[in-house]
Protein backbone atom coordinates (compact mmCIF):
# COMPACT_ATOMS: atom_id res chain seq x y z
CA UNK A 1 0.00 0.00 0.00
CA UNK A 2 3.00 2.62 0.74
CA UNK A 3 4.01 1.74 -2.29
CA UNK A 4 1.12 2.68 -4.27
CA UNK A 5 0.37 5.95 -2.71
CA UNK A 6 3.84 6.83 -2.74
CA UNK A 7 4.38 6.27 -6.60
CA UNK A 8 1.12 8.34 -6.97
CA UNK A 9 2.49 10.99 -4.93
CA UNK A 10 5.90 10.59 -6.75
CA UNK A 11 7.39 11.46 -3.02
CA UNK A 12 8.16 9.60 -0.18
CA UNK A 13 5.79 9.68 3.09
CA UNK A 14 8.47 10.98 5.77
CA UNK A 15 5.80 11.32 8.22
CA UNK A 16 2.19 10.14 9.08
CA UNK A 17 -0.08 11.42 11.47
CA UNK A 18 -2.85 9.86 12.20
CA UNK A 19 -6.67 11.30 12.73
CA UNK A 20 -8.29 10.10 15.64
CA UNK A 21 -11.82 9.95 15.82
CA UNK A 22 -14.13 8.88 13.40
CA UNK A 23 -16.38 5.74 13.16
CA UNK A 24 -14.61 3.50 9.87
CA UNK A 25 -11.52 2.10 10.62
CA UNK A 26 -9.91 2.96 7.48
CA UNK A 27 -6.71 4.85 7.20
CA UNK A 28 -7.04 8.55 7.92
CA UNK A 29 -3.62 10.81 7.95
CA UNK A 30 -1.91 13.92 7.41
CA UNK A 31 0.67 12.94 5.16
CA UNK A 32 4.26 14.83 5.08
CA UNK A 33 6.41 14.40 2.21
CA UNK A 34 10.48 14.76 1.52
CA UNK A 35 9.65 17.65 -0.90
CA UNK A 36 8.03 19.42 1.34
CA UNK A 37 4.47 19.08 0.42
CA UNK A 38 1.59 18.02 2.87
CA UNK A 39 -1.73 15.81 1.62
CA UNK A 40 -4.34 14.09 3.67
CA UNK A 41 -4.79 10.48 2.89
CA UNK A 42 -8.00 8.26 3.30
CA UNK A 43 -7.95 4.84 2.38
CA UNK A 44 -9.73 1.22 3.23
CA UNK A 45 -9.39 -2.17 2.12
CA UNK A 46 -12.62 -3.16 -0.20
CA UNK A 47 -13.58 -6.35 1.95
CA UNK A 48 -14.16 -4.05 4.80
CA UNK A 49 -18.42 -3.74 5.50
CA UNK A 50 -17.78 0.00 5.06
CA UNK A 51 -15.58 -0.13 2.10
CA UNK A 52 -18.20 1.05 -0.17
CA UNK A 53 -18.57 4.43 1.90
CA UNK A 54 -15.59 4.88 0.35
CA UNK A 55 -16.40 4.79 -3.18
CA UNK A 56 -19.24 6.66 -2.80
CA UNK A 57 -17.02 9.51 -1.00
CA UNK A 58 -15.00 9.63 -3.74
CA UNK A 59 -17.64 9.67 -6.47
CA UNK A 60 -19.20 12.76 -4.39
CA UNK A 61 -15.82 14.75 -3.11
CA UNK A 62 -14.50 14.90 -7.17
CA UNK A 63 -17.62 17.01 -8.13
CA UNK A 64 -17.95 19.12 -5.46
CA UNK A 65 -17.55 23.04 -6.23
CA UNK A 66 -14.86 25.43 -4.98
CA UNK A 67 -16.17 26.30 -1.51
CA UNK A 68 -17.49 23.25 -0.58
CA UNK A 69 -15.65 20.15 0.24
CA UNK A 70 -11.97 19.45 0.05
CA UNK A 71 -9.61 19.89 -2.78
CA UNK A 72 -9.00 16.64 -4.29
CA UNK A 73 -5.82 15.81 -5.66
CA UNK A 74 -6.25 12.01 -6.75
CA UNK A 75 -8.31 9.23 -6.07
CA UNK A 76 -8.34 5.25 -6.88
CA UNK A 77 -10.66 2.47 -6.76
CA UNK A 78 -9.54 -1.20 -5.71
CA UNK A 79 -9.00 -2.67 -9.47
CA UNK A 80 -6.07 -0.39 -9.90
CA UNK A 81 -4.56 0.37 -6.31
CA UNK A 82 -4.10 -3.42 -4.35
CA UNK A 83 -7.28 -3.70 -3.60
CA UNK A 84 -8.29 -0.55 -1.74
CA UNK A 85 -10.23 2.45 -2.18
CA UNK A 86 -7.90 5.96 -1.86
CA UNK A 87 -8.89 9.27 -2.06
CA UNK A 88 -5.69 11.81 -1.45
CA UNK A 89 -7.07 15.24 -0.47
CA UNK A 90 -5.39 19.01 -0.02
CA UNK A 91 -4.77 19.02 3.78
CA UNK A 92 -6.29 21.53 5.67
CA UNK A 93 -4.89 22.76 8.87
CA UNK A 94 -8.04 23.64 10.79
CA UNK A 95 -9.90 21.87 14.34
CA UNK A 96 -13.53 20.63 14.71
CA UNK A 97 -15.72 23.54 15.33
CA UNK A 98 -17.62 24.21 18.82
CA UNK A 99 -21.38 24.67 17.83
CA UNK A 100 -22.05 26.64 20.87
CA UNK A 101 -24.77 28.99 21.34
CA UNK A 102 -23.16 32.54 20.09
CA UNK A 103 -20.05 31.40 18.94
CA UNK A 104 -18.45 32.05 15.66
CA UNK A 105 -17.90 28.64 14.95
CA UNK A 106 -21.92 28.31 14.86
CA UNK A 107 -22.15 31.06 12.79
CA UNK A 108 -19.59 29.74 10.15
CA UNK A 109 -20.87 26.56 10.54
CA UNK A 110 -24.16 28.15 9.17
CA UNK A 111 -22.96 29.72 6.51
CA UNK A 112 -20.98 26.78 5.31
CA UNK A 113 -23.97 24.74 5.66
CA UNK A 114 -25.84 27.68 3.68
CA UNK A 115 -23.49 27.84 0.91
CA UNK A 116 -23.41 24.29 0.23
CA UNK A 117 -26.98 24.06 -0.20
CA UNK A 118 -26.83 26.83 -2.71
CA UNK A 119 -23.48 25.66 -4.24
CA UNK A 120 -24.95 21.82 -4.99
CA UNK A 121 -28.91 22.69 -6.26
CA UNK A 122 -29.22 21.22 -8.95
CA UNK A 123 -26.95 18.19 -7.83
CA UNK A 124 -23.93 18.19 -9.87
CA UNK A 125 -23.34 14.56 -9.25
CA UNK A 126 -25.23 12.20 -12.11
CA UNK A 127 -26.98 9.03 -10.97
CA UNK A 128 -27.50 10.51 -7.59
CA UNK A 129 -29.90 8.54 -5.87
CA UNK A 130 -33.83 10.03 -3.91
CA UNK A 131 -32.87 10.19 -0.18
CA UNK A 132 -35.77 8.12 0.51
CA UNK A 133 -34.60 5.25 -1.21
CA UNK A 134 -31.86 4.96 1.23
CA UNK A 135 -32.29 6.36 4.45
CA UNK A 136 -36.00 5.31 4.16
CA UNK A 137 -35.17 2.21 4.75
CA UNK A 138 -32.97 3.48 7.77
CA UNK A 139 -35.99 5.99 9.79
CA UNK A 140 -38.08 3.17 10.81
CA UNK A 141 -36.81 2.78 14.13
CA UNK A 142 -40.10 3.31 16.11
CA UNK A 143 -41.83 0.45 14.72
CA UNK A 144 -38.63 -2.22 14.98
CA UNK A 145 -38.47 -1.31 18.75
CA UNK A 146 -42.20 -1.55 19.12
CA UNK A 147 -41.81 -5.24 18.04
CA UNK A 148 -39.59 -6.33 20.92
CA UNK A 149 -39.20 -3.02 23.85
CA UNK A 150 -36.09 -2.47 24.86
CA UNK A 151 -35.74 -2.12 28.76
CA UNK A 152 -33.83 0.69 28.62
CA UNK A 153 -35.98 2.51 26.39
CA UNK A 154 -36.44 6.29 27.78
CA UNK A 155 -40.00 6.01 29.80
CA UNK A 156 -41.20 9.12 27.48
CA UNK A 157 -39.96 7.22 24.15
CA UNK A 158 -41.91 3.96 25.45
CA UNK A 159 -45.42 6.14 26.89
CA UNK A 160 -45.56 7.20 22.74
CA UNK A 161 -43.79 4.73 21.46
CA UNK A 162 -47.07 3.74 18.88
CA UNK A 163 -47.70 7.17 18.17
CA UNK A 164 -44.11 7.85 17.07
CA UNK A 165 -43.86 4.45 15.07
CA UNK A 166 -46.94 6.13 13.48
CA UNK A 167 -45.40 9.50 12.22
CA UNK A 168 -41.82 8.59 11.70
CA UNK A 169 -42.62 8.10 7.99
CA UNK A 170 -44.40 11.25 7.59
CA UNK A 171 -41.19 13.68 6.19
CA UNK A 172 -41.01 10.95 2.98
CA UNK A 173 -43.64 13.11 0.84
CA UNK A 174 -41.86 15.85 1.25
CA UNK A 175 -37.88 14.57 0.57
CA UNK A 176 -37.82 14.67 -3.61
CA UNK A 177 -35.48 17.75 -4.37
CA UNK A 178 -32.38 18.39 -6.65
CA UNK A 179 -29.96 19.11 -3.85
CA UNK A 180 -26.77 16.91 -3.53
CA UNK A 181 -27.37 16.06 0.23
CA UNK A 182 -24.43 15.46 3.18
CA UNK A 183 -26.85 13.65 5.31
CA UNK A 184 -24.10 13.74 7.83
CA UNK A 185 -23.65 16.66 8.70
CA UNK A 186 -22.15 16.80 12.44
CA UNK A 187 -19.24 18.76 13.95
CA UNK A 188 -16.04 16.26 13.33
CA UNK A 189 -17.55 16.36 9.84
CA UNK A 190 -16.02 19.84 9.37
CA UNK A 191 -12.91 21.95 10.05
CA UNK A 192 -13.11 25.41 11.60
CA UNK A 193 -9.57 26.64 8.87
CA UNK A 194 -7.41 29.30 10.50
CA UNK A 195 -9.26 32.11 8.88
CA UNK A 196 -12.80 31.02 10.65
CA UNK A 197 -14.50 29.91 7.79
CA UNK A 198 -15.52 26.02 7.87
CA UNK A 199 -15.20 23.67 4.86
CA UNK A 200 -17.76 20.47 5.33
CA UNK A 201 -15.72 17.16 4.56
CA UNK A 202 -16.51 13.36 4.38
CA UNK A 203 -19.35 13.50 1.79
CA UNK A 204 -20.25 9.75 2.43
CA UNK A 205 -23.30 9.45 0.42
CA UNK A 206 -24.91 9.82 -3.17
CA UNK A 207 -27.79 11.35 -2.35
CA UNK A 208 -29.74 14.13 -3.41
CA UNK A 209 -33.01 15.65 -2.33
CA UNK A 210 -35.07 18.53 -0.19
CA UNK A 211 -32.08 20.91 0.76
CA UNK A 212 -34.15 21.26 4.21
CA UNK A 213 -32.78 17.87 5.21
CA UNK A 214 -29.12 18.96 5.48
CA UNK A 215 -30.23 21.47 8.25
CA UNK A 216 -32.93 19.35 9.76
CA UNK A 217 -29.43 16.47 10.48
CA UNK A 218 -27.65 19.83 11.83
CA UNK A 219 -30.12 20.21 15.09
CA UNK A 220 -29.24 17.18 17.40
CA UNK A 221 -25.74 18.20 16.70
CA UNK A 222 -26.31 22.00 18.00
CA UNK A 223 -28.08 20.69 21.04
CA UNK A 224 -25.61 18.45 21.84
CA UNK A 225 -23.16 21.24 21.92
CA UNK A 226 -25.15 23.63 24.28
CA UNK A 227 -28.56 24.63 22.68
CA UNK A 228 -32.21 24.10 24.03
CA UNK A 229 -34.51 22.92 21.39
CA UNK A 230 -35.90 26.14 20.85
CA UNK A 231 -32.13 27.54 20.22
CA UNK A 232 -31.14 24.91 17.97
CA UNK A 233 -34.10 25.64 15.52
CA UNK A 234 -34.17 28.94 15.57
CA UNK A 235 -29.96 28.92 14.87
CA UNK A 236 -31.14 27.06 11.46
CA UNK A 237 -34.22 29.68 10.55
CA UNK A 238 -32.38 31.31 7.87
CA UNK A 239 -31.13 27.90 5.98
CA UNK A 240 -34.16 25.95 3.87
CA UNK A 241 -36.61 24.57 5.79
CA UNK A 242 -40.33 22.25 4.79
CA UNK A 243 -43.22 23.92 4.19
CA UNK A 244 -44.94 21.80 6.58
CA UNK A 245 -43.79 21.96 10.07
CA UNK A 246 -45.17 18.29 10.72
CA UNK A 247 -43.20 17.63 7.96
CA UNK A 248 -40.28 18.25 10.39
CA UNK A 249 -41.58 16.43 13.10
CA UNK A 250 -41.84 13.29 11.26
CA UNK A 251 -38.15 14.07 10.35
CA UNK A 252 -37.53 14.43 13.95
CA UNK A 253 -39.09 10.81 14.85
CA UNK A 254 -37.54 9.00 12.18
CA UNK A 255 -33.87 10.43 13.43
CA UNK A 256 -34.44 10.04 16.65
CA UNK A 257 -35.83 6.30 16.06
CA UNK A 258 -32.86 5.34 13.78
CA UNK A 259 -30.17 6.44 16.73
CA UNK A 260 -32.10 4.50 19.03
CA UNK A 261 -32.11 1.46 17.26
CA UNK A 262 -28.75 2.09 15.93
CA UNK A 263 -27.16 2.16 19.24
CA UNK A 264 -28.60 -1.14 20.98
CA UNK A 265 -26.92 -3.32 17.43
CA UNK A 266 -23.28 -4.89 17.75
CA UNK A 267 -20.19 -2.70 17.20
CA UNK A 268 -18.76 -3.06 13.49
CA UNK A 269 -15.73 -4.40 13.05
CA UNK A 270 -12.77 -2.04 14.40
CA UNK A 271 -15.33 0.77 15.10
CA UNK A 272 -15.93 0.32 18.69
CA UNK A 273 -17.15 4.35 19.49
CA UNK A 274 -19.87 4.33 17.31
CA UNK A 275 -22.97 3.19 18.99
CA UNK A 276 -21.69 5.49 22.20
CA UNK A 277 -22.07 8.12 19.33
CA UNK A 278 -25.43 7.01 18.31
CA UNK A 279 -26.99 6.59 22.07
CA UNK A 280 -25.96 10.43 22.45
CA UNK A 281 -27.63 11.73 18.98
CA UNK A 282 -30.38 9.76 20.18
CA UNK A 283 -30.91 11.46 23.45
CA UNK A 284 -30.29 15.08 21.42
CA UNK A 285 -33.17 13.93 19.04
CA UNK A 286 -35.51 12.85 21.59
CA UNK A 287 -34.95 16.51 23.16
CA UNK A 288 -35.74 17.94 20.13
CA UNK A 289 -38.27 15.21 19.44
CA UNK A 290 -40.04 15.96 22.57
CA UNK A 291 -40.05 20.03 22.31
CA UNK A 292 -41.67 19.70 18.33
CA UNK A 293 -44.58 17.18 19.40
CA UNK A 294 -45.22 18.99 22.89
CA UNK A 295 -46.12 15.28 24.82
CA UNK A 296 -45.69 15.05 28.24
Amino acid sequence: MRTYVESRLAARVVEAIPCGGGFTPGVASRLCLDDGRRVFLKGMDAEHPFASQYGDEVAVTSVLPDGVGPRVLWSAGPAESVGWWWLCLEDIPGTVPVLSPGSADTEMTLAAVEQAAKLLTPSPLDGAKPIAELVGRWLTGWSTLSAQIPDDLDPWAARHLEALAAIEQGWRQAAGGNTLLHWDLRPDNMLRREDGTVVIIDWSYQNQGAAWIDPAVLVPYLILDGHTAAEAETAVARLPQPEDPQVLTAFAAGLCGYWEKSSRRSAPPGVPFLRAHQARSAEAARTWLRYRTGWE
